[in-house]
């Protein structure tokens, strides 16, 4: 799973399956653009990745949930580090707040994301996509869930005879599987599982969805 030289944006904050992701690409020689809400957050994650020889850039996106938003991340990713050819939305939906929430933040902000940089990816002919879909106890996060597999399947019909690949990685949000969910997603990414797309890993354990 040599990454060496590749573009990759992972949304989904500088911590859980998103900063592990980031760790697993830099060591594989991608280089990565860090997007996530908080920028010291943010910057700490992209200073560590720096010091360990990647070459990573930050991105703050205070409303990921919010086209325009998104739409600058891409602009900013392009300037920065070029033509994407990896993306990971790695969204944890927020389960505070009630219903609209936990859905805008993860679902929606998946959308928002898949909408805004696929096209592009399907314009040069190449790319890999790997969302997040949770499987929690709520009904919301479920939902969420239920909707990214979904909607990435979606993407991955749509886009096929355009060269990009879209896949999903089922998990329970526990710490304990945060490395599973995380490698699982650079595997789906890589040039390894080349012929995957519409596929659903499913790492939840005893709550996957049947």
């Amino acid at each position: 799973m040599e990454l060496k030289g590749r573009v990759a944006v992972v949304l989904g904050g500088p911590e859980g399956v998103a900063a592990a992701v980031c760790r697993l690409l830099a060591e594989r020689g991608a280089r990565v653009a860090v997007v996530g809400g908080d920028e010291l957050s943010v910057g700490d994650l992209v200073d560590e990745l720096r010091w360990n020889g990647a070459e990573a850039v930050g991105i703050v996106a205070a409303g990921a949930g919010d086209a325009t938003a998104m739409d600058s991340v891409r602009h900013s990713v392009l300037g920065e580090l070029g033509a994407p050819e990896m993306l990971f939305v790695l969204a944890c939906p927020v389960v505070t707040g009630g219903w609209q929430r936990t859905v805008d933040s993860g679902l929606t902000a998946t959308f928002l994301a898949l909408q805004a940089f696929v096209p592009a990816m399907a314009e040069s002919g190449a790319g890999a996509v790997v969302t997040l879909a949770p499987v929690g106890t709520d009904p919301a996060t479920n939902a969420v869930g239920g909707g990214v597999t979904a909607l990435t399947q979606h993407y991955a019909r749509l886009f096929a005879d355009q060269g990009v690949r879209a896949n999903v990685v089922s998990w329970t949000p526990r710490a304990t599987t945060v490395d599973d969910a995380a490698f699982a997603a650079l595997y789906l990414a890589s040039d390894a599982a080349a012929s995957m797309t519409a596929t659903t890993l499913d790492v939840a354990g005893t709550l996957m969805r049947l």
